[in-house]
């Protein structure tokens, strides 16, 4: 089967791609508002704008699925990818969220690596989503960024492991100990979606390439 997503749903292709450049807009506030910490609180409301424009990507999909008859892909890889990106977008906030509501003070360095290698994943799927219109033709390409994908989820699962055990070596008053390790499990949730993401991207590109 020759699988073309633009010429038989471009809707759906078209959605992927906004919902995917939302999640790289978000990231890259978050990016931001870690390295200039005083202006944290009106990053918040930016970054709660897009959350608010993902979560209407998200419903748009899961309708326009209901929708339609014909789907270009399995509706449930559909279903999937478009929850997955939505939950992205979410930790995303809560990072953010958690770090004012909790006043947790100066960034640290690992919240700003976790952040930084956030980036490189989100990027990858923005990069993957628009290969996804022909996947037969860029098959190698979508797989190798699946691989790059998990492998900043790597990355992520180590950073997270160290992050808190400096944490428990370092910090002395138990409150800020529970207020960054929540901030980091946000980031490292996130990059765990991102995960799923090329999981789900691979499984594609594996059954109609």
């Amino acid at each position: 089967m020759i699988f073309n997503l633009k010429s038989r749903e471009d809707k759906f292709y078209q959605l992927f791609l906004d919902g995917s450049e939302t999640v790289c807009n978000g990231v890259a506030i978050l990016r931001e508002a870690l390295e200039e910490y005083e202006r944290l609180p009106a990053r918040l409301d930016e970054l709660t704008a897009i959350e608010q424009v993902g979560d209407s990507i998200c419903r748009t999909i899961l309708e326009k699925l209901n929708q339609t008859l014909v789907t270009p892909f399995d509706r449930e890889d559909i279903y999937m990818l478009a929850r997955e990106l939505d939950k992205i977008i979410d930790n995303v906030h809560g990072t953010l969220e958690k770090m004012v509501l909790y006043k947790t003070g100066t960034p640290t360095e690992e919240a700003k690596e976790l952040a930084r290698i956030l980036v490189l994943a989100t990027d990858d799927i923005k990069k993957a989503f628009k290969l996804l219109n022909d996947v037969k033709s860029n098959y190698h390409e979508v797989i190798d960024l699946c691989e790059d994908i998990k492998f900043r989820e790597n990355q992520g699962d180590h950073q997270y492991r160290q992050a808190v055990a400096a944490l428990f070596e370092n910090e002395i008053d138990p409150i800020e100990v529970i207020k960054w390790k929540e901030v980091y499990e946000h980031l490292e949730t996130a990059l765990d979606h991102c995960e799923d993401i090329a999981n789900l991207l691979k499984g594609v590109a594996l059954k109609y390439a």
